[in-house]
């Protein structure tokens, strides 16, 4: 088998050929389809990010078929995405189903092997966990693969609710699916974006409003929604949108801040401002196993469209272009295809 394996901070990615893993008792082998690179496997190859464990092969935005099961519930050919969160089941924030807060959380595509391969281990305690997300074979790759990016989104919108007028920083893959759920709630929604690509892909995705990342654009939401947005999210790790958000607030809003920003990045708050415009300041990190669930079921029964969601997919052999152009922000999403010649 071939993977892709991020060694080193700051070093280029490396295709190395491997032996076919071998499972151990309840541990399942996926073939993977497709699988996402996400902003932050990128921040993770810059070394701007400290949560990843390499030497490893990054991908956790999969879509995949079982091709041998060491567990008799789950099947040889299902169609599967992939929690990549490991926790311990136990610990208090654990039981408190808070299991992205497990002190002993461990991850796919962070600290064990990830989807830049063309097979995958799904070791057993995520099996037992519940961590195989499958759907039926009406349910193509390029919809299965958003599983959970799609989770985190949902997540975030249980954190941080969409109320009448909703403002997205950012018409990524992350901004344009909190684009479509926010709308698909009945809020009015307004995207910030700079690339005019990204811009006409967030009108796809259901925006009432599309602005330039401008001083202009801005004043023309904050105009828009009568004094600023009820919530906004921050989808970009762009150090301006920190400024942005605040703009574009109104007073007695709400902020998420959503996007991975690199470590050390300070936000700074007057306080005396804060107390008086009752701004509500949060952030959403990752999913819920709810929300993964919600997510597939979501994709599943056609709940989504994610037909407008520009992206380009890439073989093993060219991973480092992929990332190229996830860094450069063409189209909205670079997908790596180890089967590349199926697509």
């Amino acid at each position: 088998m071939r993977a892709v394996v991020f060694r080193e901070a700051g070093e280029p990615l490396a295709l190395e050929e491997r032996p076919t893993p071998t499972l151990d008792d309840g541990d399942v082998l996926l073939e993977i389809d497709l699988c996402g690179v996400c902003a932050s496997d990128l921040m993770a190859i810059d070394g701007v990010v400290t949560d990843y464990s390499p030497p490893v092969v990054l991908g956790h935005e999969i879509a995949a078929r079982v091709v041998e099961s060491r567990d008799s519930s789950v099947q040889v050919g299902t169609a599967t995405s992939v929690n990549p969160m490991i926790s311990c089941d136990v610990c208090p924030a654990c039981q408190r189903g808070e299991h992205k807060y497990c002190p002993e959380l461990y991850g796919i595509g962070h600290d064990i092997d990830g989807g830049f391969a063309d097979l995958m281990v799904v070791p057993r305690p995520l099996v037992e966990q519940g961590g195989l997300l499958t759907v039926d074979d009406r349910v193509a790759p390029e919809r299965l693969m958003f599983v959970e990016p799609l989770g985190c989104v949902i997540n975030a919108l249980t954190d941080t609710p969409a109320r009448d007028t909703m403002a997205v920083l950012g018409a990524g893959p992350i901004g344009l699916l909190f684009t479509q759920l926010a709308a698909s709630a009945g809020a009015r929604v307004a995207v910030v974006e700079p690339l005019a690509h990204r811009r006409a892909a967030a009108e796809a995705f259901g925006a009432d409003l599309v602005v330039d990342a401008t001083d202009e654009g801005v004043a023309v939401l904050v105009d828009a929604t009568d004094g600023g947005a009820d919530t906004v999210i921050v989808a970009t790790d762009h150090e301006s949108a920190l400024t942005t958000a605040f703009d574009a607030v109104r007073r007695g809003g709400a902020i998420n801040f959503f996007g991975l920003a690199p470590a050390g990045r300070m936000l700074s708050v007057e306080l005396e401002q804060l107390h008086f415009q009752g701004h509500r300041i949060s952030a959403s990190w990752a999913f819920s196993r709810d929300s993964l669930a919600a997510a597939r079921d979501l994709i599943q029964a056609g709940g989504i469209d994610l037909s407008p969601m520009p992206f380009d997919t890439y073989d093993l052999e060219s991973t480092q272009e992929a990332v190229a152009a996830a860094r450069d922000r063409r189209g909205a999403k670079a997908v790596i295809a180890p089967s590349a010649a199926g697509w």
